[in-house]
């Protein structure tokens, strides 16, 4: 991810806001099923500047990107890489969870 600039591709509406899906994270290892059907790690993460927080999504063998304030909703990272598949079933997951 380069610069937080924002996502690309088409939006959803996330239930809950990055802040919170970022806390959510901090609270425990967090596991889900994307909506592809692969189990995800969410985990904190820093974009390349080192500072800005991200949320990072790892599958089995590939970490298919992480997602900032800037991009939280889209299907597109700011670095255009795919991960509303991870992204969207994450944010249903904390709307369950809590």
């Amino acid at each position: 991810m380069g610069r937080p600039n924002g996502g690309r591709g088409n939006y959803f509406s996330p239930r809950n806001s990055f802040d919170r899906a970022l806390t959510f994270v901090d609270q425990e290892k967090v596991i889900f099923t994307s909506t592809t059907g692969e189990q995800i790690i969410a985990r904190k993460g820093k974009a390349q500047d080192g500072i800005t927080p991200t949320i990072v999504f790892q599958g089995v063998n590939v970490i298919h990107g992480n997602v900032c304030h800037a991009c939280w909703g889209y299907r597109l990272n700011c670095s255009g890489a795919r991960i509303g598949q991870c992204t969207e079933a994450f944010d249903n997951h904390i709307t369950h969870i809590v």
